[in-house]
C-alpha cells in the first residue's frame, strides 16, 4: 500500500515532506504503541488459556498459533516502524539513503505477510476445527489433537508460502520507501490478495452462527420432547424431577462447547471489521486517487493500516471472552445446582439455555 514508483536510491521532495511531517511520526508512534500492547496482552492471554479457558486441546493450539502470528507480525513491523522514525528524525540530510532496494525487504516483506496471512489463515483454520467439535460425533480427545496438528501445519505452509508467491517473478529493481512496501511489479497481485483476505474472514463465521442457531433450535425442541414424553410414561420419576437438582454434567460439556465455538466467531468478525476497513479503505483511496492531493491521499494510507491494532486487540478480546464465559459458566452452574424447579420451569430453563 505503500507502494512507490522508484528507479533511483534518492528520495523525492514528497517523500521528504512525508517523512518530516506529523502524521507519518504520529501514526508509527501509535502503532510501536499498538506492538507493545501486543507483547503484554499475549502474555496474559496464554495465561488464561492454558488455566481459565473451555477450550479443547485442538482449539488451543491454533490459538497459540495466531498469537505467534500476531506477535511476528508486531515484530518485523516494529522493527521497520522504528526505522522510519530514526530516517525521518536524522537522515533527513541525507536523501539517498532514504530508500530501501526491492531486493533488500524482500525478505522483510515475506516475513511481513507471514504474519499477516497467519492470523488470517490460522482463524480459519479455528473455525473449522470448530467446525469438527460443534457438529462431528466421533471427535474424541485423539482425534482433537490430530485434526489440529493438521489443521495447524497447514496454517503454517500457506502462511509461509503467500509472501514468497505474491513476489513471484517479482525482479525486486527498484526502491521503495519502506520495506512494508510491495515492489511496483507486485502491487496489483498484493491488491487482489487484500481485497480477498475479509471475505474469507466474514465467510467462515457466518455460515458456522448459522448452523450453530439452527443446531441450539433443533436440540431445545429435542429437550422439550424427550421431557414431555417422560413425563407421561412415569409420573415418580417425574416428581423426583420435580423436588431435586437438574444434572446437567452432559448438556454442559456441550454448552462449552458451542461457547467456546462463539467466542472463536466472535474473534474472527472483530478481525473481519478490522481487514475490511484496511482494504476497503485502501481500495477507495486509489480508485478516488486522482481527487486527493498528495498530502490527503497518504494521510490516509497510513491510518488505514489497521493490521498492528488487528495483531493487539487479538490477545485483549480473547481474554475478554474467555473471562466472560468463565463468569457466566459459574453463575449457570449456580442457578442449575441451587434451585429447585418444578417440571414446567425446568423446559422453560432448559429452552432459554439452549436458545
Amino acid at each position: 500500500i505503500f507502494h512507490t514508483l522508484m528507479n533511483t536510491s534518492c528520495a523525492s521532495q514528497d517523500i521528504l515532506d512525508r517523512l518530516s511531517g506529523f502524521n507519518l511520526k504520529f501514526s508509527q508512534a501509535i502503532d510501536l504503541i499498538a506492538i507493545l500492547i501486543t507483547f503484554f496482552a499475549t502474555y496474559s492471554a496464554i495465561k488464561v488459556i492454558s488455566t481459565q479457558s473451555i477450550f479443547q486441546v485442538s482449539t488451543k493450539i491454533l490459538l497459540f498459533q495466531i498469537l505467534i502470528y500476531a506477535n511476528l507480525h508486531q515484530v518485523s513491523y516494529g522493527i521497520e516502524a522504528i526505522g522510519l522514525l530514526y530516517r525521518s528524525l536524522f537522515m533527513l540530510a541525507d536523501p539517498c539513503n532514504l530508500l530501501q532496494s526491492d531486493a533488500h525487504c524482500a525478505p522483510y516483506l515475506e516475513v511481513l505477510m507471514c504474519g499477516i496471512s497467519g492470523m488470517v489463515y490460522g482463524q480459519t483454520g479455528l473455525l473449522i476445527e470448530r467446525g469438527f467439535a460443534t457438529f462431528s460425533k466421533w471427535y474424541g480427545s485423539k482425534k482433537r489433537i490430530i485434526i489440529g496438528a493438521i489443521i495447524s501445519f497447514i496454517v503454517m505452509i500457506c502462511s509461509l508460502s503467500t509472501g514468497r508467491l505474491l513476489l513471484w517473478d517479482d525482479p525486486l529493481n527498484g526502491y521503495v520507501f519502506g520495506c512494508f512496501a510491495f515492489p511496483k511489479n507486485s502491487s496489483a497481485r498484493s491488491g487482489y490478495y487484500f481485497l480477498t483476505m475479509p471475505f474469507i474472514a466474514l465467510m467462515f463465521p457466518v455460515l458456522l452462527i448459522y448452523l450453530i442457531r439452527r443446531t441450539r433450535s433443533r436440540r431445545a425442541l429435542k429437550i422439550v420432547g424427550i421431557t414431555n414424553r417422560k413425563q407421561t410414561q412415569d409420573d415418580h420419576i417425574t416428581e423426583m424431577r420435580s423436588i431435586t437438582p437438574f444434572v446437567v454434567g452432559p448438556r454442559f460439556r456441550k454448552r462449552e462447547v458451542l461457547d467456546s465455538t462463539e467466542t472463536i466467531c466472535f474473534l474472527t468478525l472483530c478481525q473481519f471489521i478490522f481487514m475490511f476497513i484496511y482494504s476497503f479503505g485502501i481500495y477507495m483511496i486509489k480508485t478516488f486517487r486522482s481527487s486527493l492531493t498528495y498530502e490527503q491521499y497518504y494521510f490516509w494510507v497510513v491510518w488505514l493500516y489497521t493490521i498492528p491494532f488487528t495483531a493487539a486487540l487479538f490477545p485483549l478480546l480473547l481474554i475478554y471472552r474467555i473471562r466472560w464465559s468463565h463468569f457466566s459458566r459459574v453463575m449457570i452452574i449456580r442457578q442449575f445446582t441451587n434451585t429447585k424447579q418444578t417440571q414446567e420451569d425446568h423446559i422453560k430453563q432448559m429452552k432459554n439455555v439452549w436458545n
